[in-house]
């Protein structure tokens, strides 16, 4: 088949360009402008915007599926409106081009962050209630653009189905994304001390076989969890150890503390004229990661699984040694 991919030059975007292409299959590649993780793959590249309409005719010209990556995912707001822009105008724009062009499938990347985490006490399924204005930026733009693909899935307008990853971690990541840093910063002792909580971790070549997995096994306007297991941040860093070698702090600093000194941490960013090194949405995010995410409905559909963390750590550390980033 010809695959579009949307975001193709990020992380989960490249990773599918490499998977289809070793399975076979033609992929046309959307990157906005940055192409460094798609170089020398076999793809064909088209430089657009999903919120320039016509910069998606070219692109789409041809596909059989699209994957709708592309997306803006910030834990610093959006003071500028260009997250929730990109994440709600740009499903709308896929939507209309794939429509127009005859693409007989979408499959459309949303986020955990969709959707309420709250009762932790209670797994965690597809059937969770959407967040709404009230919530940060990021999740409540998920929850639209979500939506969004839903109701044309549900009406018929086309054929498509949702997936909803956890934390992506793992090789490929060029940018790097923010838990790429993370490791990153461990590497190098960066890091002093640890916050509290926790996620659900998931390996990038895991959810990105299921996502193509999804192509031919995703049922209409279904929503498939694409979860791995969850730890704590302590239990992340012994393993990020074990993995490595490298040493990682123990001591666990409490949310009152971490919430208390925000107000430093951003003009201490200013100063350095970088952005702050943890904000609200990121230690919510760990306050609210849910112990029991569920993937039963994508494991039994689309062959969802998870490999174990240290392999996907490992796997991290070597490829950013053959890189040169890290010795």
């Amino acid at each position: 088949m010809r695959i579009g991919i949307t975001g193709a030059s990020g992380h989960v975007g490249n990773v599918l360009c490499r998977l289809l292409i070793d399975q076979g299959h033609t992929v046309n590649a959307l990157y906005h402008a940055d192409q460094t993780a798609l170089q020398n793959l076999n793809v064909q590249l088209f430089k657009g915007n999903v919120l320039e309409p016509e910069s998606l005719k070219p692109f789409v010209k041809g596909c059989d599926v699209i994957i709708n990556s592309a997306a803006i995912i910030s834990i610093h707001g959006d003071p500028t409106g260009i997250v929730f822009k990109t994440n709600t105008e740009g499903p709308k724009n896929v939507l209309e081009a794939a429509i127009q062009a005859g693409v007989k499938k979408i499959i459309h990347l949303s986020s955990t962050h969709a959707v309420l985490e709250e009762p932790l006490d209670t797994p965690f399924q597809e059937e969770r209630p959407y967040k709404t204005a009230q919530y940060f930026a990021y999740d409540y733009s998920k929850a639209t653009g979500e939506q969004i693909m839903l109701e044309a899935f549900r009406s018929n307008k086309i054929e498509g189905c949702v997936v909803r990853p956890s934390s992506v971690i793992g090789l490929f990541d060029y940018k790097p994304s923010e838990i790429g840093k993370a490791l990153l910063d461990f590497y190098e002792r960066k890091i002093p001390m640890l916050p509290p909580g926790g996620y659900n971790f998931i390996d990038i070549r895991d959810i990105s076989q299921s996502i193509i997995n999804s192509i031919e096994k995703g049922r209409n306007g279904e929503i498939y969890l694409l979860s791995g297991d969850y730890y704590t941040l302590k239990e992340f860093a012994a393993i990020v150890t074990k993995a490595s070698g490298i040493k990682t702090p123990k001591t666990v600093m409490p949310f009152w503390f971490l919430k208390g000194i925000l107000p430093f941490v951003k003009i201490y960013g200013k100063l350095k004229k970088a952005a702050p090194i943890f904000t609200i949405e990121a230690i919510t995010a760990l306050k609210l990661g849910h112990p029991h995410m569920v993937n039963d409905k994508a494991k039994k559909e689309l062959n969802h699984v998870c490999r174990p963390l240290e392999e996907t750590i490992r796997d991290f550390y070597d490829w950013q040694k053959k890189r040169g980033t890290i010795k």
